[in-house]
């Protein structure tokens, strides 16, 4: 039987029913957005889940890339552990501010795919967008 999960981002249907997909590239993309975006001892009952990466935004481009990289690589050990990581690259864009983070892992089934997130440097009244879908 395959996995149910609620789709994201969160809608309600036709129907009045919640959101679901039986995707298993759009359910482990969730999770791994969800990992990747979500900053640690941001939720109250689970204060370990998540990453440090939302603090590499005040740091300079090639420290918050190497932040990055080491952060996903350790969310990938500690939290998202049925999936097999293989690399992450990140690129910064000057002109637009955006560090583009490519992920690219092996889902359980072991097919391969990848997950991209933006970041935006934040400056002056700039509005920030935290990730490009």
């Amino acid at each position: 039987m395959a996995e149910v999960a609620i789709s994201l981002p969160f809608s309600i249907d036709p129907y009045g029913r919640v959101g679901r997909t039986q995707d298993q590239t759009k359910i482990w993309a969730d999770k791994v957005r969800s990992v990747i975006g979500t900053a640690l001892r941001e939720r109250v009952m689970r204060p370990t889940f998540g990453t440090d990466i939302p603090l590499s935004v005040f740091e300079n481009q090639e420290d918050a890339q190497t932040q990055i990289e080491f952060e996903v690589n350790q969310a990938f050990n500690d939290q998202l552990q049925r999936l097999t990581f293989q690399s992450v690259s990140s690129v910064f864009d000057d002109y637009t501010g955006i560090m583009q983070v490519d992920i690219i892992y092996s889902l359980p089934n072991d097919e391969v795919t990848s997950t991209s997130i933006g970041l935006i440097r934040i400056e002056g009244n700039t509005i920030a967008i935290e990730e490009n879908l």
